[in-house]
């Protein structure tokens, strides 16, 4: 097993018992305490665990990812609302940009109405509503393993696929926010991904309903200061707001 995968079982079977020893934890995975040290080690400094005499307790962690039909129904208006406010606020003629395979990313799409658009994305939901504007816009998608879970398209060829551009502007979602480590989702290829997105534009707008504040998931995507406008609703947590002034990030509440 794989010192990642290892992390990831280790925090599930955390989420089952609620606290676990070192011991425990070493019988389990077959390795040694000092191994399992260091694993508990890394999970806290991002905030996933809180290390405890000899072992760990769990925290508030979402490490379950919903099924992709969970993610479309859920706050379908606000997604929509938030989509558009980014597609008509961030988007001009010419542009380059980037659209993340997500739900919330994928509702942006009847909006490209910006003559002479270039989209790149990793999305077969996005790839598939852009067909049939293919006469007008300027589509690439990245190809890689595509994950039934997220409906997008992940792993080396994915990642290495972004590094080739120069975005205008990447348009981002995650499944969990907190101040502490960030926005995070619960799979290591999607977040991945993600970061080479983040790499190639030269401005990142962040979508994100005011449901997934205050709670983690297993992998970050990107820190607060590392995002250039954050939009999101009206139910966002004052210190959020507070949070964003002192990143320095674009706050816009739709």
């Amino acid at each position: 097993m794989l010192p990642i995968q290892r992390k990831s079982a280790l925090l599930q079977y955390l989420s089952l018992q609620s606290s676990v020893t070192t011991k425990e934890l070493s019988e389990k995975f077959a390795v040694s305490k000092m191994t399992i040290h260091r694993d508990l080690l890394e999970l806290e400094q991002q905030g996933l665990v809180k290390r405890s005499h000899g072992g760990a307790v769990s925290v508030n962690v979402l490490l379950e990812e919903p099924a992709l039909q969970e993610k479309i129904e859920r706050n379908q208006d606000i997604k929509e609302r938030l989509a558009r406010y980014a597609a008509e606020q961030f988007i001009g003629e010419g542009d380059v940009i980037i659209l993340e395979g997500g739900t919330t990313a994928a509702k942006m799409v009847p909006y490209l109405v910006k003559p002479d658009l270039t989209v790149v994305t990793n999305g077969l939901d996005v790839l598939t509503q852009l067909k049939t504007a293919a006469n007008r816009l300027t589509v690439l998608c990245s190809g890689g393993i595509l994950r039934e879970a997220s409906g997008t398209f992940v792993g080396p060829v994915a990642e290495s696929f972004f590094t080739q551009f120069h975005a205008k502007t990447v348009f981002l979602s995650a499944l969990s926010f907190s101040e502490e480590i960030g926005f995070t989702d619960p799979n290591l290829m999607d977040t991945q991904v993600k970061k080479s997105m983040i790499q190639s534009g030269a401005k990142i707008v962040m979508m994100l309903d005011s449901s997934k504040y205050g709670t983690r998931s297993f992998a970050t995507v990107a820190r607060l200061d590392e995002i250039s406008v954050l939009v999101t609703d009206d139910g966002i947590p004052e210190q959020i707001r507070e949070a964003c002034d002192k990143a320095g990030v674009e706050l816009h509440i739709v």
